[in-house]
């Protein structure tokens, strides 16, 4: 194991930086106006290298303050932040952070494929490669073509993140940081953002997304913080097998049924899925639901029944309901 020194508030500490998680926040807190408004408050945090980790939470919960930490443009007043057993202030530290704000803010003067050259310069790279590297990158983000000598003031919101995510791929970095990487895109950038994170999970590479768009966060992540008023109230999984109880909504057709006619099935129907029936409404039904393998077993039954299906969607997403609980772990 290579043994590396890295310090932290409580002193100099020795890491077995191969097995140290990629991030780890230990106890940490930050405050602002000289201590009356605290943005974090003894956050414990360890993220395992190639996650895709989300962070939610309402506005000023701290989420914005954690990412400066972990890029270490924010000193904390106490606690420690550990990127790969190193303090963010190492420079070889830096060299495996890729960074996506909230509002990007470049060199205005120089074009698309400019900054894109500075920077593929700037990761070291082979300077033999740079002209493909930045092709493919222009590809895999869809700028414009037209747009790619254009100088950045001329460049939309949009634009601009597409160019952000570019940079981020020649920097070949292991740890992302995205703050709301996919707000003011439209439907086809989204469907970028999407590809990005997909590849980057491929490639065993760790991201961590603060997000208010949480059906992108759901979609996206293997885990999710839900963070208020600067501490972690809950951490959850958001693979399908570990959702549970929950409210399946399921519209039928209406194949020549009545409500009346459904309403006499379903109860027997749901109990067989280890499901509940709760309502029916104009062909639209309510359930109960376990989890997400109850409730494959549930749309199947019904079909097997002889009930069309027409569509099944949860009632109100986790996050959703996760935001409306304060953060409370128990939902559904």
């Amino acid at each position: 194991m290579i043994q590396v020194q890295a310090k932290s508030q409580q002193g100099a500490r020795t890491i077995e930086s191969e097995s140290a998680p990629i991030a780890e926040l230990c106890n940490l807190s930050k405050s602002y106006s000289r201590g009356r408004v605290k943005a974090l408050d003894g956050v414990n945090l360890s993220i395992e290298e190639g996650e895709i980790f989300g962070l939610i939470g309402p506005n000023g919960s701290g989420k914005t303050t954690m990412i400066g930490c972990l890029l270490g443009l924010l000193r904390p007043d106490s606690g420690s932040v550990l990127i790969k057993g190193k303090s963010p202030e190492y420079f070889s530290v830096h060299q495996l952070i890729g960074y996506m704000p909230e509002r990007p803010d470049f060199e205005h003067w120089m074009s698309g494929r400019q900054f894109l050259e500075y920077h593929h310069e700037l990761a070291g790279k082979d300077p033999r490669t740079r002209k493909a590297d930045i092709e493919e990158a222009l590809e895999f983000v869809e700028l414009d073509r037209g747009a790619r000598e254009r100088r950045l003031k001329t460049y939309s919101r949009g634009m601009l993140q597409r160019l952000n995510l570019a940079q981020l791929m020649l920097g070949k970095a292991r740890l992302l940081l995205m703050d709301e990487p996919t707000l003011g895109l439209d439907p086809n950038g989204v469907a970028v953002v999407r590809r990005f994170i997909a590849r980057a999970r491929e490639e065993k590479v760790t991201a961590i997304i603060n997000s208010h768009q949480l059906d992108e966060i759901e979609r996206l992540c293997d885990r999710v913080a839900f963070i208020k008023h600067g501490k972690i109230r809950s951490i959850e999984k958001l693979k399908a097998e570990d959702f549970c109880d929950y409210i399946l909504c399921v519209r039928f057709s209406a194949n020549g049924k009545s409500d009346a006619e459904y309403q006499a099935k379903l109860p027997e129907i749901a109990a067989a899925s280890n499901s509940q029936f709760q309502e029916l409404k104009e062909r639209n039904a309510r359930f109960l639901v376990k989890d997400g393998k109850g409730a494959g077993q549930l749309i199947k039954d019904l079909v097997m029944s002889g009930i069309l299906v027409e569509e099944a969607v949860p009632e109100r997403s986790r996050l959703e309901q996760l935001f409306l609980n304060g953060g409370e772990s128990d939902v559904g």
